[in-house]
């Protein structure tokens, strides 16, 4: 955990991961400094540890011990808390019912909630029967009685006011474009189509690998993954690298065209682009699903939609061919990323939304 500093109200971010989770790090903990800056305190508990969250990413396994232990270790810092208010990632205890929850909402401590996807169909629309019923409402008390819900997109907005917030914030994904330098790409005749994600997550790339096979004889490609493993039935070369957060900026610089594909479901309609923002920051183009807030990050002007996998083909093809239209549509995506998805931003928003909430919480006690 780590300690409040200063001598401000006091804020207690409850993420559900370190800053190892890119969820945490980024609608989180990356506004910590801002916060501070403002005279407020701030102390960070994460619900999962990292030897958990590496777990996961790794083997796609859930350690059982490890998730008993947060458990037990939320109930504690909850119970020791002298917060003037909570920020909560999501939910205070992943998967189990809504009696837990109680501890937040039922207490008098304001807090603000963020969801950066749409978890609650883990619940609502789970596959299992038993799930559905002892958890597919278990958002909304919560939801309901939070001084805030600060949301990454409509779709998400959309869910939380029907369950009842009371006042909802739409504030995207953002990105420090600093961290992100734009470099001229490498030519040396070869197109690189990067994509930056868990390895969980590189079953999205499907419709890609079948656009970029189907190109294979005609352009000369490369996949660049940054962050999954080697991709099964890719017939052009791929570069594999590792993810790290200091690096990912640098890493993204080697690509040319940065690729986000989705299925249209639930889930992933609830999802907020932080790829495609990732591209742009670092000047790139990009191609993407139309599914959920992908279609409002992507303009004509920064890149390409795309349906199915014509569409795919297609997109991938003329931005391969033309490079003036790469440079021309990278400098357009980096400026709207400056403009609308950065910290500076942000950050203002989230300010005031707890200069607001902290205001009133003191007038009324």
């Amino acid at each position: 955990m780590q300690d409040m500093a200063g001598a401000g109200p006091q804020i207690l971010l409850l993420p559900r991961y370190s800053d190892l989770g890119p969820s945490s790090r980024l609608r989180m903990s990356q506004f910590v400094p801002s916060l501070r800056a403002a005279g407020f305190e701030t102390r960070t508990d994460p619900f999962f540890s990292n030897h958990y969250l590496e777990q996961f990413f790794a083997q796609g396994r859930q350690d059982k011990f490890e998730a008993v232990r947060s458990v037990t270790q939320r109930f504690r810092t909850l119970s020791r808390s002298a917060a003037d208010a909570f920020w909560i990632e999501k939910e205070v205890f992943p998967f189990l019912p809504t009696i837990m929850e109680r501890q937040v909402w039922g207490g008098q401590t304001p807090y603000v909630l963020d969801f950066d996807d749409a978890i609650f169909h883990n619940y609502d629309q789970s596959g299992s029967a038993i799930v559905r019923a002892l958890l597919g409402n278990k958002l909304q008390p919560l939801i309901a009685n939070s001084a805030s819900v600060i949301v990454g997109n409509e779709y998400l907005a959309d869910y939380v006011t029907r369950a009842g917030a009371r006042d909802v914030a739409i504030v995207p994904t953002v990105v420090d474009p600093a961290r992100y330098p734009v470099r001229t790409p490498v030519d040396d005749g070869c197109i690189r189509i990067g994509w930056i994600g868990t390895p969980r997550n590189a079953r999205y790339l499907e419709p890609v690998v079948a656009a970029l096979n189907a190109l294979a004889d005609h352009i000369p490609l490369k996949l660049v993954t940054i962050g999954a493993a080697r991709i099964e039935g890719l017939v052009i070369p791929q570069d594999n690298l590792a993810w790290s957060e200091d690096k990912e900026g640098e890493l993204l610089s080697v690509i040319d065209i940065g690729v986000m594909p989705l299925p249209d479901s639930p889930f992933e309609r609830g999802k907020c682009g932080y790829k495609l923002i990732q591209y742009m920051a670092a000047g790139r183009p990009v191609i993407a699903s139309p599914v959920g807030v992908n279609s409002s990050i992507v303009t004509d002007c920064v890149g390409r939609l795309a349906k199915d996998a014509r569409a795919w083909s297609d997109a991938i093809e003329e931005l391969a061919r033309d490079a003036a239209l790469r440079r021309q549509m990278g400098l357009a995506a980096r400026r709207r990323v400056e403009e609308e998805y950065s910290t500076a931003a942000a950050a203002p928003i989230i300010l005031r939304k707890f200069e607001d909430i902290l205001g009133t919480a003191r007038r009324a006690g």
